[in-house]
């Protein structure tokens, strides 16, 4: 199953559950969270995981943090195209 990236883009909050419930992820503003992808997306949210499970990340709220290329692929493009010249 692919996962998907988000970062908290507001102020901190509970997901899934009131804040104090064993059911309950807080997530501190600017912190980034992994969710059960695939990743669709509508006009104003993230729509995350799928049937049931599914679930909408407001876009006013969240962003899609990209993954960053691996630190092995970066260096053979580097060395591809010359090294450090």
């Amino acid at each position: 199953m692919s996962a998907v990236r988000l970062r908290n883009a507001g102020e901190a909050v509970h997901l899934y559950a009131p804040p104090g419930s064993p059911n309950s992820l807080p997530v501190d503003a600017g912190q980034v969270i992994t969710v059960a992808g695939p990743l669709e997306e509508t006009d104003d949210a993230y729509i995350c995981g799928e049937g049931d499970l599914a679930r909408a990340f407001p876009k006013s709220r969240w962003a899609v943090v990209a993954d960053k290329p691996s630190t092995k692929k970066a260096a053979a493009d580097g060395a591809e195209k010359g090294g450090d010249s």
